[in-house]
């Protein structure tokens, strides 16, 4: 006995505008909701300060070792997100540079995480502004999505004992793909917040 021939059924035109209707109305819904979760994910993380520093072992630039959280314990950090195209990067490296400087012998360290750069631009960009303080390299964004960094540059204190004390960056100031630019740090929470790190109201 053969089988009947399945007809397919076609859809009735006012089903097909009721279909498109809703996927008119779906998709920007859709699109709102991702745009909401984004922000969700990338508003101020204040909410890391009193929390502990994760473990990380980053490849230093320019080298084939590794520096890791277990390298700079008992050490104040100035961790810093960057890349070489970023302005108020460029902006900010003097800053940083002159922090080390000043407190290196009071076990500050200040962190550069390169990310989303090339290392040729970055060891390029740390050689143009004379940086001395240890770079890694965070290609897979392993420890940039670990403390919701939200743009660059974006600064993290973190005190002798390993604990987020703050964070510094300026507002928003443009973006460069999917990535935003947040204004340089001011040099004058920079030298707050390590004042505060050390214990040094002055």
């Amino acid at each position: 006995m053969e089988a009947e021939a399945v007809t397919p059924q076609r859809i009735s035109p006012a089903k097909l505008k009721v279909i498109r209707l809703l996927a008119f109305a779906l998709v920007p819904a859709l699109f709102v909701g991702f745009i909401g979760f984004s922000l969700l994910r990338t508003a101020p993380p204040e909410t890391l300060v009193g929390t502990k520093m994760p473990e990380f072992s980053l490849k230093k630039l320019g080298s084939d070792s590794m520096l890791s959280s277990a390298d700079l314990e008992g050490k104040a950090i100035v961790l810093n997100f960057w890349a070489s195209w970023c302005v108020p990067c460029i902006e900010e490296a003097p800053d940083l540079q002159a922090a080390y400087a000043k407190y290196e012998k009071d076990d500050v360290v200040v962190l550069g995480v390169n990310v989303q750069d090339s290392e040729q631009d970055a060891l390029a960009f740390a050689k143009e502004y004379g940086i001395t303080y240890p770079i890694v390299r965070d290609p897979s964004l392993s420890l940039y999505s670990k403390l919701g960094v939200r743009g660059l540059p974006e600064t993290f204190f973190v005190d002798k004992q390993g604990v987020f004390m703050g964070v510094g960056s300026g507002e928003q100031v443009g973006h460069s793909g999917t990535t935003k630019t947040l204004g340089a740090i001011d040099p004058a929470l920079l030298e707050s917040q390590i004042r505060k790190m050390l214990g040094k109201s002055r």
